[in-house]
């Protein structure tokens, strides 16, 4: 469906739903990471771009203080007022926009009732930051309807605020700040500590390819705090002997040789995976503009390996998409989806992965239909890299 005829389809529907037409349309990215898996909430880096999936919101503003959403994604939608914003537990993809709302309105911006309909190309539980790009999107729109102008990077973590403490996930501010700040042709290696970022154009060449496996994944109820916290400890015990280390970014490779020792095994090794990570995504930053194939082949290799066997993210129908990737022509590196969860009695817990290869008509489509699932170009439409 092209823009036009996506526009036409959700003006229609609204009509239909509020029998008028929308005033105020805001949208926002999904997004991939290329590397950097885990990394944000230890303070981090990470290389991260925005994708042409995106969601968008059809609104017009009310005068009475209520808010009414639907979706033409998903049965079931939300109505409820700004003084009284409450958690949904029939149609749970509200609370998105609720937390929104309420975080906003709770920092003090102007915000107004309105009727929204929302339409998402991001595939939903496939770690391509569907829940971020609706809280994007959402806040925009709050924006709008102030009548103030919000940087990107505030907007950001008005978002993770909303889902910390609304949605009840913990997860870091990637996936917002990525939907916020990203630009077109190029990744963004971002600084998860200070929140300052720096485009990192792609050679000439190269094309990111997001495989779906079709297995979903869902970070509430999920193993994530489990890891989180295990990291957090390894700081602990770290500062013991090192005062000055506040998060794992602050400990080099060569640094945690001489730590190790500190550690219960299990704690090792997921802190292990991190400063690794760390090194990797520094790396990677300087091997995608260079067209450095054969780096970013052994970058992408370590970051799988280490997301197995350190971090335990990975499931059986990752290894049959990364399979698949592999037999493809123009193949150079793939590696994992950020978050993957090993479920109890070896249920896959899967969601995206990525590759990059060298353009040929073949590889965009290969690995259609099987057990490996299928593969996607989803090549980005957004802000020029300047």
């Amino acid at each position: 469906m092209n823009r036009q005829a996506r526009r036409t389809q959700m003006a229609a529907e609204f009509m239909r739903l509020y029998g008028g037409e929308p005033t105020l349309w805001t949208r926002a990215p999904g997004r991939v990471d290329l590397m950097g898996s885990h990394t944000d909430y230890n303070d981090g880096f990470i290389l991260t771009m925005t994708i042409d999936r995106d969601t968008w919101i059809a609104a017009r503003p009310r005068d009475d203080g209520r808010i009414r959403l639907h979706s033409l994604n998903v049965q079931g939608g939300g109505e409820f007022d700004l003084a009284q914003i409450e958690f949904n537990r029939r149609a749970r993809w509200t609370n998105y926009m609720a937390g929104v709302v309420k975080i906003m309105q709770a920092a003090g911006y102007t915000v107004r009732g309105f009727d929204a309909l929302v339409h998402t190309t991001v595939p939903v539980a496939s770690g391509l930051s569907s829940s971020a790009a609706l809280e994007m999107a959402a806040a925009r729109l709050v924006e709008q309807l102030s009548g103030q102008t919000i940087d990107p990077v505030t907007l950001a973590r008005l978002g993770q605020r909303a889902e910390n403490q609304f949605v009840g996930v913990n997860c870091g501010i990637l996936d917002q700040y990525t939907s916020a700040v990203g630009r077109a042709g190029c990744a963004l290696l971002l600084d998860a500590r200070h929140l300052t970022s720096q485009d990192i154009p792609l050679a000439a060449g190269l094309q990111v390819v997001i495989g779906d496996t079709r297995a979903p994944r869902n970070l509430a109820g999920t193993e994530y705090d489990e890891r989180r916290t295990q990291c957090e400890e390894g700081v602990r015990l770290i500062r013991t002997v090192a005062p000055g280390v506040a998060a794992l970014r602050d400990v080099s490779v060569a640094e945690f040789e001489q730590y190790v020792g500190l550690l219960p095994d299990l704690v090792a090794r997921r802190c292990r995976f991190i400063v690794e990570e760390n090194a990797r995504v520094q790396a990677m930053a300087q091997a995608l503009p260079a067209g450095d194939c054969a780096a970013l082949h052994r970058l992408f290799a370590d970051s799988y390996t280490g997301a197995c066997e350190l971090y335990e993210l990975c499931v059986p129908s990752m290894d049959a998409m990364l399979a698949a990737m592999r037999s493809a022509p123009g193949f150079i590196a793939g590696r994992q989806a950020r978050r993957l969860w090993r479920l109890p009695g070896g249920a896959g817990g899967g969601g995206a992965d990525r590759r990059l290869c060298q353009p040929c008509g073949a590889t965009l489509s290969a690995g259609d239909g099987g057990d490996a699932g299928h593969l996607r170009r989803l090549s980005h439409r957004r802000r020029k890299c300047s």
